[in-house]
């Protein structure tokens, strides 16, 4: 997008053609084009000036840890009742001292679940298994593509 040239001229700075621009654009001081904000700095994709006046964005990320991120998870159901192919349960990624825990509120009755001891017949190998206070028990698996269901 090319500017009339009575506009700018050879000894424009950067600051008169930041006045001279609308909300949206910068103009290159060189070529007259517009400059657009890449993922470092400003810069002219016509000649390659790069304005280096403007500072850098710090982008704030989530967190590097599982835990640091605070997953949460709306896990699915996925089992042989039909009956609860509605029922979601919602699993939080927490610390307990040194170990990375799956924190479970029912898909019943909405209380916190506790870790418990699987059966030992015909267990899933990665199956972690939850009960409430209520009496209600779920199992946490392992699905495809990373994911977590229940049944």
């Amino acid at each position: 997008m090319q500017q009339p040239a009575d506009i700018l001229t050879k000894d424009t700075t950067l600051t008169e053609v930041k006045s001279i621009k609308n909300s949206a654009q910068l103009l290159c001081p060189k070529c007259s084009s517009a400059i657009v904000k890449t993922y470092y700095e400003p810069q002219c994709l016509q000649c390659g000036y790069v304005d280096y006046s403007t500072p850098l964005e710090k982008i704030e990320s989530p967190g590097s840890t599982v835990v640091g991120s605070a997953t949460r998870y709306m896990v699915r159901y996925k089992g042989h009742s039909d009956n609860f192919k509605d029922k979601l349960a919602h699993v939080k990624v927490v610390r307990q001292k040194n170990r990375i825990i799956f924190d479970v509120n029912c898909p019943f009755c909405e209380s916190s679940m506790e870790q418990t001891s699987l059966s030992g017949k015909r267990k899933d190998l990665r199956e972690e298994r939850f009960k409430c206070d209520q009496g209600h028990r779920v199992s946490l698996l392992p699905s495809k593509r990373n994911g977590i269901t229940w049944r």
